[in-house]
Parts: structure tokens; C-alpha cells; sequence
């Protein structure tokens, strides 16, 4: 059986367009799509707009995951009808777009972190780091320090970009962030440092 493992956006982006692409080429061996393949091509342009306009904001960043798990829906529901159209045949599947490898897709360590901006947080005192998406990153690491040459401290491991919020920062005092991003392979480059002084 095939399985959906994961609801990053820009992982069902790719795996949207690679479905729609092979099952418009696979009309005959799978007629019954539902819903329509189109309905799948209208939802992966949207995603697609969503994220080609990202700007880093709260709302931005929810309407991407939203149309995300809309695009998701569709490639489940492809999914269960293209595991009874192949049963269980690997070219078969593979001519659905979907991948029928049970190894784990390879992945790079992730390159250089990019933190786009800081601000206040919802607490006195916290702070909220707005950084880039990074490709095969799945984890996020923030560290700070009171210069920008001076030591790093790790204040925040295995984070979310959505949670990305720091507490029981010092109030009035310039510090200095930079994040990793981070897989299975190990911690990226970190980003160059950025300033801010918390409320």
C-alpha cells in the first residue's frame, strides 16, 4: 500500500504536479479519477501562487498550509484508487506519479538559513523570528548572543518556522539571532546574524 508521509507544503506541491502531470498522460489506465484530475490541477496552481507570493506574515503562511492540506486531500483520495487499480504492481503505480519506493526520499543537508524578520512577540519579553523555508529542513534551531561576534547559545531546538516564538528574552537589550535548519543529515549553515531589541 502507498502512503502520504508528509503535509510540508512544498513536498505536496511537487508531488501534486508530478500526480497530475503522469495521470493526464494515463487517462485510459486510470478513468475514474475523483475528483476530476483538473480539480487537482486548479488546487496545485493555487499552492503554487500562495507560495510564490509568500511574504513571511501569519496569514500568508496559514493560507499556504491550508491550500496545502486541500491539494493533500486530493492526492489521498487518488491514492487509495491508484492502489486498487495497480494492486500492488510497482510500474503500475509508478506510472500514477506516485512513488511506490519504500525507501525514504534521499535528502541533502540543508543550506544556508535566511531570516527574513524579528518582532515583538505576544508576551513582554519574546521575541518571533520570521525565516525563508528551507527545502529538506524539518526542524529549525535559534540561537543567541549579546554581539553579533560573541558566543552563540542554542535558546530554541527542534522548532517549527510556524513556532519560531522565544520567552523571557531581556527586555530593552539589543541581542543578536541567527537560525539552522535541520534534518536527519545534521544542522545547515547558520544565518547571518540579525539584531533586535525586545520589548
Amino acid at each position: 500500500m502507498l502512503h502520504l508521509r508528509s503535509k510540508e507544503p512544498r513536498g505536496i506541491y511537487d508531488l501534486g504536479g508530478k500526480v497530475f502531470a503522469c495521470l493526464t498522460t494515463q487517462a485510459t489506465l486510470y478513468p475514474n479519477l475523483d475528483p476530476p484530475l483538473a480539480t487537482l490541477g486548479t488546487q496545485v496552481e493555487t499552492l503554487d501562487t500562495l507560495m510564490k507570493g509568500k511574504d513571511g506574515s501569519k496569514h500568508q503562511n496559514q493560507a499556504i498550509i491550508d491550500q496545502a492540506e486541500v491539494v493533500y486531500r486530493i492526492l489521498k483520495s487518488y491514492l487509495f484508487y491508484v492502489n486498487k487499480v495497480a494492486q500492488g504492481d510497482k510500474a503500475t503505480i509508478l506510472l500514477s506519479g506516485f512513488d511506490c519506493n519504500n525507501e525514504p526520499t534521499p535528502r541533502q543537508q540543508p543550506g544556508k538559513a535566511l531570516i527574513r524578520r524579528i518582532e515583538d512577540g505576544n508576551l513582554s519579553g519574546s521575541v518571533k523570528i520570521y525565516a525563508e523555508a528551507l527545502e529538506d529542513a524539518d526542524r529549525y534551531k535559534v540561537e543567541v548572543a549579546p554581539t553579533s561576534t560573541g558566543e552563540w547559545r542554542t535558546v530554541f531546538d527542534h522548532g517549527t518556522l510556524n513556532k519560531l516564538e522565544l520567552n523571557g528574552m531581556d527586555r530593552g537589550k539589543e541581542l543578536w539571532f541567527r537560525i539552522n535548519g535541520g534534518n536527519s543529515k545534521g544542522w545547515g549553515d547558520p544565518s547571518e546574524p540579525a539584531s533586535f531589541i525586545p520589548r
